[in-house]
């Protein structure tokens, strides 16, 4: 899952702090505006910017208001290596931070601090984010270079990281913070979150507007946390150490943001990356929906619409209407499996009739929905996948994609597969192995022959999510013939890569059901004959879903700009914008 990402560190518990330290780490109540600098720090701050990163953006913005200047570098992954590192240490900074989100991308991090100190970096280098919440003795024992890392959220441990640097104090007895005394590796307490989100100074976002389908898009952050406890979520993990699940922000001070952008970017378009936007109470969502949009037409901000995420078993026709007349038109929906086996055993609370009854609620009204089909994880059999296979079948004109389920330091998933001894790798990459030998052959064929078609980044289904979410912009925007036309095509594209992707899966399940899954030669040999026929096609199919991005971008602009919208300055305009989550 693509997801917001955790804000650079907090936690631990372990060594004593100075009384004020120690109130403020239990209450959550410390001057959110932090000590002002008495000497004027520069940090830059360095992770993946796709979407943003607001979780950088908001330590940038907290460190601003304090006095200190911050810098937002994006390195997303080792072929942007060289560039991030001479970007990071030509603005000369006192401190290098390093936002570590994502389990998968950790040696790429770990290569980009490496590649500091030789380069004659000789300030504070420190690192947050999910990973170094739950793998800091990891990070610190293996890279010497590493003076310390932020647990949990880190706005006000950043802070008062930079408060001691500009007194020339040594950075410790911080609570959220791990630091090193001689050999010892020493955890701070676990600072409490912050619990009015609207007393942070607002994220210092990009200056450069990002666009899908010629129209500007703005990210924003309406809550932390999700109140969900699905056994291999990452969000999860993260929250459950502060102790507190779930946070939401004022409807009044997020409409304001967003009226910011609309009026000041020219933003029709609002991604929220909340984990959870729609609340479990259907009275609770469409009384949100109700004052934001009301929050919105009092500073002026006309049609604008959304991109929010759910989980099934909230969905309802009341909920719906709301999030329609809020301007919402895609909905990332946590279907995971049709299976009700699978969901149990992820910790999901939905059921597949909960999955079946979400997606027509939205369909009705008029609400695209998005997902991801978890087709395998460490307990799944093959029998287990046929019902997830005609899910999809049912919905080839939606979203979707196929996936496994990945596992993450601090959840549950991991400690199980840990006891029960399946735990695979390290916290590098952690992987395992399924009970049903022919799930995982299954998986493995599917790695090589679908890798570029669904299971990569930048894979075709990803950017065909992507290239939807601009047919829905134009379809609410641009409203015509030509966008009709437009419409069919990007449909059409769709429909026939889904299709295709079915049947591939089903051939998969057939051939691993009559082989002797024992026999690498014949399973290799078919893996790389599916691989090299599903390349022939989706030759095609990847030069008509670039058309046709680039096709919605281009229209975008010169209709948007026929009405006076003109984005300020060069745009970022890549499938990432969109790819949801």
């Amino acid at each position: 899952m693509s997801r917001a990402l955790p804000v650079l560190g907090s936690g631990g518990a372990g060594r004593a702090v100075a009384p004020a330290q120690r109130s403020a780490a239990r209450s959550g109540a410390s001057d959110l505006a932090g000590p002002r600098a008495t000497r004027r720090i520069k940090a830059v701050l360095v992770g993946p910017i796709q979407q943003e990163n607001l979780a950088l953006q908001y330590l940038a913005a907290s460190a601003r208001r304090a006095g200190h200047e911050a810098e937002v570098i994006a390195y997303n992954d080792r072929a942007e290596l060289d560039v991030a590192v001479e970007r990071a240490l030509s603005a000369a900074p006192d401190v290098i931070g390093v936002g570590l989100a994502f389990q998968n991308a950790i040696e790429d991090y770990v290569a980009f601090l490496r590649a500091l100190r030789p380069r004659g970096f000789r300030g504070h280098l420190t690192c947050g984010g999910h990973v170094p919440t739950f793998c800091h003795h990891e990070l610190l024992r293996d890279i010497p270079d590493l003076d310390t890392a932020v647990r949990h959220e880190g706005e006000q441990t950043f802070v008062e990281m930079l408060a001691l640097l500009a007194a020339g104090e040594p950075v410790r007895d911080v609570a959220g913070l791990v630091w090193r005394e001689g050999d010892a590796i020493v955890e701070g307490p676990v600072r409490q979150p912050v619990m009015d989100l609207d007393a942070l100074p607002p994220a210092a976002k990009s200056a450069e507007p990002y666009m899908v389908g010629g129209t500007v898009v703005d990210f924003v952050i309406t809550a932390r946390g999700c109140i969900g406890e699905c056994n291999y979520c990452s969000i999860a993990a993260f929250t459950s150490e502060m102790g507190v699940a779930f946070r939401l922000r004022k409807p009044d001070p997020v409409a304001e943001e967003i009226a910011a952008a609309y009026h000041e970017r020219g933003a029709r378009v609002v991604f929220v990356q909340d984990d959870l936007f729609v609340l479990p109470r259907e009275k609770k969502t469409v009384e949100r929906c109700a004052a934001l949009r009301a929050g919105l037409d009092a500073r002026g901000v006309g049609d604008v619409v959304f991109w929010v995420k759910g989980r099934p078993e909230t969905i309802s026709p009341g909920t719906c209407a709301a999030l329609r007349d809020m301007g919402a038109i895609h909905m990332f929906l946590g279907v995971e499996s049709a299976s009700a086996a699978r969901l149990g055993y992820l910790g999901r609370t939905h059921l597949p009739e909960h999955n079946r009854s979400a997606i027509e609620i939205c369909r009705d009204h008029g609400i695209t929905p998005s997902f991801n089909f978890m087709l395998f994880d460490p307990d799944c059999s093959i029998d287990d996948i046929d019902a997830t296979l005609d899910l999809a079948e049912q919905h080839l004109d939606l979203p979707w994609n196929v996936c496994r389920t990945e596992v993450y330091s601090g959840t549950a998933l991991r400690s199980r597969l840990a006891a029960e001894g399946r735990l695979e790798g390290d916290y590098r990459s952690y992987g395992y192995r399924m009970r049903d030998p022919r799930a995982e052959v299954m998986f493995r064929i599917l790695r090589v022959c679908l890798h570029e078609r669904g299971l990569a980044c930048e894979s075709l289904l990803n950017r065909l999510i992507s290239l939807s979410f601009a047919r829905q912009i134009h379809e609410r925007f641009f409203p015509g013939p030509a966008t009709d036309a437009f419409s069919e095509a990007a449909m059409r594209v769709g429909v026939e890569a889904r299709r295709d992707t079915l049947q591939v899966l089903r051939d998969v399940l057939a051939f691993v059901r009559e082989v002797d899954v024992r026999d690498a030669a014949a399973v290799r040999t078919y893996a790389v004959e599916q691989a090299l026929a599903i390349q022939v096609r989706d030759l095609v199919l990847r030069k008509q879903t670039e058309d046709l991005w680039q096709r919605s971008h281009v229209r975008g602009l010169r209709l948007w700009a026929q009405r006076g919208v003109v984005p300020p300055g060069k745009a970022r305009a890549g499938y990432g914008v969109a790819a949801g989550s």
